[in-house]
């Protein structure tokens, strides 16, 4: 089992954890939002005072869920080639989610004996492993059932300066995607999962982790190349280690080799802090 930290980023730092939450900075501006993992105590206390965002779980008198005290715009996270614009959301994310930056790095190493490998990221939320993929050269297949994801996805294309890059972007149901794409004949060297535990896909059908995912893998195996890199799948669904995604994977994937593990965010003090759980099957 692997233990996965996400490596140094200028633009982005836990600066502690505790009380179940986190305080991070990104880029200029410091957050303070919920995390159900953080179940030790806060290690500087003082600093949280300072934070420039607070996500309270439940809405305040005005109606909104963030204190936001100096965060009155969008403002830019960069990584490498990748820039993306964050901003407040009503469910605490910012648009980004750190930990899978260390997955960008592993995707990347993966990747680095094709000449333009072809990319399917389903579920690709705000297209953060989408455009870093596309900046090493990949052409890149962006399916994500939620139209303002896309578009903010986009809107990341443009700052990224990757407005040229191969990407297209789909706004549909990953399942049904994958289905037309093997009727289609389609292949791709490489195929990343990252499904919420529970969702609705754009006509309101229902997503649960624990039915949908085993048979869209079975899917994806379709859709693979002669010669595929890797099949990447991440989950943030509670009461599931690691090990049992490695085992959907190794079902299907009976070529492949599969590791697993838990993705992780350093603290400045040097704890970790869980945030998800991933398994990377790799073909020889």
């Amino acid at each position: 089992m692997l233990t996965i930290q996400m490596p140094g980023v200028e633009n982005y730092e836990l600066i502690d954890s505790g009380e179940q939450s986190k305080l991070e900075r990104f880029g200029m501006y410091t957050v303070a939002r919920p995390d159900p993992n953080a179940l030790w105590d806060k290690r500087f206390p003082a600093l949280w005072k300072e934070a420039d965002a607070v996500f309270h779980a439940q809405k305040k008198k005005d109606g909104k869920h963030w204190d936001n005290k100096n965060i009155n715009e969008q403002w830019l996270f960069s990584y490498e080639n990748v820039v993306m614009e964050l901003h407040l959301t009503p469910f605490k994310h910012t648009g980004i989610f750190p930990e899978q930056i260390a997955n960008w790095v592993w995707m990347k190493e993966k990747l680095a004996g094709y000449t333009t490998p072809r990319v399917l990221n389903l579920f690709g939320y705000t297209g953060g492993a989408t455009l870093f993929c596309a900046s090493h050269g990949a052409q890149v297949t962006h399916v994500d059932a939620s139209h303002p994801s896309v578009t903010w996805a986009r809107k990341n294309q443009e700052l990224s300066s990757l407005a040229q890059a191969p990407i297209r972007w789909i706004v549909d149901d990953a399942e049904k995607f994958v289905a037309r794409e093997i009727r289609r004949g389609a292949t791709y060297d490489a195929v990343i999962l990252d499904p919420p535990s529970f969702g609705r896909d754009p006509k309101g059908r229902v997503f649960k982790f624990e039915y949908d995912v085993p048979r869209l893998l079975s899917l994806v195996k379709r859709v693979l190349s002669e010669k595929p890199a890797f099949v990447l799948l991440n989950s943030y669904a509670t009461g599931f280690s690691s090990l049992v995604l490695a085992n959907m994977c190794a079902d299907v994937f009976v070529s492949g080799t599969t590791e697993y593990g838990e993705l992780t965010i350093p603290e400045k003090s040097g704890r970790l802090l869980p945030c998800g759980i991933v398994a990377q099957t790799t073909f020889s």
